[in-house]
């Protein structure tokens, strides 16, 4: 079974712990589930880039000690490559941070990634680019 087919059970973690931080990452999460039918499961692809684009646009209102928790959170997701959903929410989070904001967002945003989130959101941003200029 594809992650993004899995259970929102294996990543609910995640999801409470953003929609604790901050009332916009519950309606963010709500936008996900409500459109669709009782059956139907969001995609942890969704929901990242759901929780990114939430992030980007409420940064200013978050405070200090918000962010830096937030962006603490993202960095023992992104190393603890034992639990793999972990790994894949918050790499997925870093990588949709990177793919969706502006050079002026992203400035103000990287500097609360932590060493190995900043190193991945580096490579990441770096292999889009080489691969969207092949693709060219």
């Amino acid at each position: 079974m594809h992650l993004m087919e899995t259970d929102l059970g294996k990543y609910e973690e995640y999801i409470y712990f953003f929609i604790s931080k901050h009332k916009k990452y519950f309606s963010s999460y709500m936008e996900q589930i409500f459109p669709f039918d009782m059956e139907y499961i969001p995609s942890l692809l969704w929901l990242l880039g759901s929780f990114a684009n939430t992030t980007i646009k409420i940064f200013d209102e978050l405070d200090e000690s918000v962010k830096k928790e937030i962006f603490e959170f993202v960095e023992n997701g992104v190393i603890n490559t034992d639990d793999y959903i972990s790994t894949a929410f918050c790499t997925g989070f870093v990588e949709s941070i990177v793919n969706t904001t502006s050079k002026k967002e992203y400035g103000k945003i990287k500097l609360y990634f932590q060493s190995k989130s900043l190193e991945y959101a580096n490579e990441w941003s770096e292999f889009t680019k080489t691969t969207l200029i092949k693709e060219i």
